[in-house]
């Protein structure tokens, strides 16, 4: 005789009656995400610059910790590590956006006859780098307009700017007695999995930025040296595109590549072209597989396929910003749930884990 599921009490099978408990979870649980994805999005500015603080206070807190083992306040050795943080970026910043700035127009200039050249032996067209400015506005309010949206934008990013900064020295300074505010809020072996998470969340993320940064700065003065010796125009400036890329993962550093391939061709020709692309290929893939490994102690918790979905996804709700946080947000989350696995005695499968080169 068949066994037949032992009916719940209101006469339907168990197995559906689990399956709809279960159903029914997920469904809250994906109108929550997405009510918390329509509300963060509402909030860019405030959700992007709470994530750099945070970031920001990831790479800073190792220097932090060292200056607490030799007794330096923490508030103190907190506002050095932001003020130099400060003095880094802003000196990169700087530095970095005058060389492009100044180059930009001979690397426009140099873009537009690559692409007419193609564009005849070809038929390939590059996309444009911008108009000559010959189409201007009829009315004054179209210029108020035009003055008003960069003036609106710049103030934006600064607020956020300062925020960030401002969040990052307090989570220095506060950052682990907020932490055991939140830990306060569970209970018994709740707390214990949350805790070792969220440390398993922070030390990704933090070896996250700091490798990159390191990877980004091997790259660009790989390539930057290798396009001296072939003789390739703008070999600083196609660095510094490099560097500044190659914090979006996978896809920035392909980008930045691959304009040095396309200015290549310009001066040069099919061989400059070719040089330049080996070049980059073996400078690449010595500072992932190599140089990645080595800095960040481990191999990114997230795999390449999953890093071009966060990148995308990153830049379809927050843009640039966006695009740049996705990734080590999602570290974070896969270290989290590794973290977990671990803990509850059912660890990923071995080899579960692949680089996000």
């Amino acid at each position: 005789m068949p066994l037949v599921p032992d009916p719940a009490p209101n006469g339907a099978p168990a197995w559906l009656v689990r399956s709809a408990a279960v159903g029914g979870r997920l469904l809250v649980l994906a109108v929550l995400v997405w009510l918390l994805a329509g509300l963060a999005v509402k909030l860019t500015a405030l959700v992007v610059a709470v994530l750099v603080g945070l970031l920001l206070a990831g790479v800073a807190t190792p220097a932090v910790q060292w200056a607490d083992r030799r007794g330096v306040p923490r508030t103190v050795s907190a506002a050095v590590a932001v003020g130099l943080l400060v003095l880094a970026l802003a000196g990169a910043a700087l530095g970095l956006g005058t060389r492009i700035a100044e180059q930009l127009p001979q690397l426009r200039e140099q873009l537009t006859t690559i692409s007419a050249d193609l564009s005849q032996r070809f038929g390939v067209q590059l996309p444009s780098l911008g108009g000559s400015g010959g189409e201007q506005g009829s009315g004054g309010s179209t210029a108020v307009g035009d003055l008003l949206g960069p003036l609106r934008t710049a103030g934006e990013v600064l607020i956020a700017a300062f925020l960030a900064l401002a969040l990052a020295f307090l989570f220095l300074v506060s950052g682990r007695g907020m932490w055991q505010w939140l830990l306060g809020k569970f209970g018994g072996r709740v707390r214990e999995d949350v805790d070792g998470a969220g440390r398993a969340a922070w030390r990704t993320t933090g070896n996250y930025v700091r490798g990159l940064t390191v990877v980004a700065l091997f790259d660009a003065v790989g390539i930057g040296v290798g396009l001296l010796l072939i003789g390739v125009p703008l070999a600083l400036t196609l660095a510094a595109l490099q560097f500044l890329a190659s914090y979006i993962p996978t896809i920035g550093a392909f980008v930045a590549g691959a304009v040095a391939v396309v200015v290549a061709y310009g001066s040069g020709g099919l061989v400059d072209a070719a040089l330049v692309a080996a070049l980059v290929l073996v400078v690449q893939q010595v500072g992932n597989d190599v140089v990645e490994p080595w800095v960040m102690r481990r191999r990114l918790p997230v795999n390449a396929a999953t890093v071009l979905v966060a990148v995308t996804a990153g830049g379809l709700l927050w843009g640039l910003a966006g695009a740049l946080l996705f990734v080590p947000l999602t570290a974070a989350a896969s270290a989290a749930a590794h973290e977990l696995w671990v803990r509850r005695g059912s660890p990923p499968i071995a080899g579960g884990e692949a680089s996000a080169a």
